[in-house]
């Protein structure tokens, strides 16, 4: 994995599993770039846990390439469907869907 630290990641906010956990903007990208790791904290308890909340590439994006991270984190989308992190490099949009978390 190639880890890349995002500035503008870090503060962003997302609900999961009935908790808010909150970006650091530390990244951890799979060797394929399928697969993306965003540490978080949780924000809603005073313990304030640290967690990876997985990212897997949705069905009809591009991946990004783990050897050129030459992308921007642009957004976090929730859909009824699930919720999203989009990053844009250069005319290119990647999505990525959050499919769990893992408790640090």
């Amino acid at each position: 994995m190639a880890e890349i630290q995002w500035p503008e990641l870090e503060g962003t906010e997302l609900q999961y599993s009935d908790n808010t956990w909150e970006f650091t903007g530390v990244v951890d990208v799979g060797n394929t770039g399928d697969m993306l790791e965003v540490e978080a904290r949780q924000t809603d308890d005073v313990r304030e846990r640290k967690a990876a909340l997985r990212f897997g590439l949705d069905g009809g994006s591009a991946s990004v390439n783990p050897g050129n991270l030459e992308v921007r984190f642009d957004r976090v989308e929730p859909e009824p469907t699930g919720q999203y992190l989009v990053l844009e490099a250069d005319h290119r949009t990647y999505r990525y869907e959050l499919q769990g978390i893992v408790q640090r």
